[in-house]
């Protein structure tokens, strides 16, 4: 049971989004953290703030947003974060502080833009889009420069803030995909680890970096081979009082959540409640409202929350999918072609952690649906098509792929058990679903053929299913409305 938290995470947030600036640059995280919830939030206020806004000069990064200032804020306290930066800290405090709020800023703001522009208000959304368009040119330029390689803290924790919020990821993904290899790259002659090439960290092992690293590499597939490596290290690493921080440095709530964050999506064994109390300590030391320099909390206090609400999940709800790109996204209907189950084998194959547990994997088909969609016509097949992956996507712990034509894959998280009950109450819920959104047409069935699997054997495990929904669709060519499913294999 967890314990009563020293700082009331929510409260604050409350307050914040009920009180806080309009243009305060973390305000979007505060906002996200409220349509989590589906608490009302002004997103026209934050609009109209921007559209008011000259983007700023070179030292604002030519943003509408802005940044807040280091130098306004005490030598002492900015050295809260990063002690050993002290000589950086006090020379040139914005660059110092900068470094830990760009990132966030950006993200936060891209991907709170990207969801505003799906709004249903037309008229919102296209302001939402405008904007979101105009911000595309400097990001890009901010992680091309970052490809350089120069500031290996600052450059992964920029890839760790774009792989963990998809919507801010996807238009610039080929950049962030470069940023990665080129950091995969220089850790393949480091054995894995992130190492420090400036004072005070010059080729010291950087724990921040190295689990910023391979949290991008399990999300990208980039340098994926590395992650098992990264794992140990940052097991080993862990310390006394629970979090984890960079050489010479205290543990720190930025590192800790980045570290756990990723044993707990990758590592079954790995219990991410273990960092709750030490983050809570740390949150509690750091004044009334947790922060690392201080005009970050909002957006600190978010990222706490979220993985307070994050760690409790079992590990089939916690394990992180790989984020496909949106060239190997089906744009008919959604789901990943092959390729992204080849990507799924990788990552599985790789980490041994997540590799020796057993999953289920299901194969699928429609059945008569050749005859049905000659029958109705193209479009009407692809509406079915439609209709069907956009309700298996909503199968927790599951991933669907379009293997090709009318058939399609479906992988549980590692160590999932559940997932052939999931399927047949979806198979019986499917003829209403049908008919609900297709009235008047005739009912195809699904055949599906499932089994168990070590997860590290997905390719394998593929031509095998190819062989049985073969012999699903010779044993069963009429089956009935509610489909039928066909264990193989132990």
């Amino acid at each position: 049971m967890l314990l009563a938290p020293p700082i009331e995470l929510d409260a604050l947030l409350d307050a914040e989004l009920r009180q806080g600036a309009i243009d305060d640059p973390f305000r979007p995280a505060v906002l996200r953290w409220a349509a989590a919830r589906a608490l009302p939030a002004d997103h026209d206020a934050v609009l109209a703030q921007l559209e008011a806004a000259r983007p700023g000069g070179r030292g604002q990064r030519r943003f509408r947003w802005r940044l807040p200032v280091g130098s306004w804020i005490p030598l002492e306290q900015r050295l809260r974060w990063r002690p050993a930066e002290a000589e950086q800290a006090g020379r040139y405090p914005n660059e110092h502080a900068g470094r830990l709020w760009l990132a966030p800023v950006a993200t936060e703001h891209l991907a709170w833009l990207a969801e505003v522009a799906k709004d249903a208000d037309p008229v919102r959304a296209a302001r939402a889009t405008a904007l979101l368009h105009e911000a595309m040119p400097t990001i890009e330029d901010i992680v091309a420069a970052a490809v350089a390689g120069a500031d290996p803290w600052a450059d992964t924790y920029l890839l760790w803030s774009f792989v963990r919020q998809p919507v801010a990821l996807a238009p610039i993904r080929g950049l962030v995909t470069a940023l990665a290899a080129r950091y995969a790259a220089r850790v393949a002659r480091t054995g894995g680890i992130v190492r420090g090439r400036t004072y005070p960290f010059f080729d010291q092992p950087m724990v921040s970096a190295t689990a910023h690293l391979a949290t991008a590499s399990a999300a990208l597939g980039e340098g994926v081979g590395w992650v098992n490596r990264q794992l140990a290290f940052l097991e080993a690493e862990r310390r006394p009082d629970g979090g984890w921080g960079d050489p010479r440095q205290p543990s720190d709530m930025l590192t800790t959540i980045a570290a756990a964050r990723l044993l707990g999506s990758i590592d079954p064994s790995f219990d991410p409640l273990s960092a709750v109390g030490p983050l809570r300590a740390m949150a509690a030391a750091s004044g009334p409202r947790p922060s690392l320099i201080g005009p970050e909390w909002p957006w600190l206090a978010v990222e706490l929350a979220r993985f307070e609400a994050w760690a409790p999940l079992a590990f089939t709800e916690r394990f992180r999918w790989p984020n496909v790109a949106q060239s190997v996204i089906d744009p008919k209907f959604g789901v990943p072609r092959y390729e992204g189950y080849l990507m799924l084998a990788d990552l599985f194959a790789a980490v041994p952690a997540l590799g020796r547990g057993r999953t289920s994997i299901a194969f699928m088909d429609l059945a008569g649906f050749g005859k049905w969609n000659k029958d109705h016509g193209q479009q009407r097949g692809d509406d079915l098509l439609a209709l069907l992956t956009s309700h298996l996507r909503k199968i927790p712990g599951s991933r669907t792929i379009r293997d090709g034509g009318d058939e399609f894959l479906v992988v549980g998280a590692p160590g999932t058990v559940d997932l052939e009950a999931k399927l047949a109450s979806f198979c019986a819920a499917w003829p209403e679903i049908q008919r609900s959104a297709l009235a008047g047409l005739p009912v195809v069935p699904l055949r599906i053929a499932i089994e168990d699997e070590p997860a590290d054997k997905l390719r394998e495990a593929r031509e095998r299913l190819g062989v049985s929904i073969g012999k699903v669709k010779e044993d069963h060519p009429h089956p009935p409305e509610e489909g039928v499913i066909v264990r193989y294999g132990e």
